[in-house]
């Protein structure tokens, strides 16, 4: 994974405590959708879910592929 976004999904995580979960988990389905459909074709819309656990924060990401695309497959 790109480490700009990764960066950014930390500072989003731990900057903005102040923000509703579900809106943490818009944010970071905007930010994987584009990484994910480089790499596939989704069937549906992804979702992502969260829960707490104890003092940690647990992150759901579900996606359902029509398929993979090829390796060195340039996207349009």
């Amino acid at each position: 994974m790109d480490y700009r976004i990764t960066k950014r999904i930390e500072k989003i995580l731990s900057n903005d405590k102040i923000s509703d979960p579900q809106h943490i988990c818009e944010v970071l389905k905007e930010e994987i959708k584009p990484l994910i459909e480089s790499y596939i074709e989704l069937d549906s819309d992804i979702r992502v879910r969260y829960k707490k656990d104890r003092d940690k924060s647990v992150f759901w990401i579900e996606f359902c592929a029509d398929r993979i695309k090829p390796y060195g497959y340039i996207p349009n």
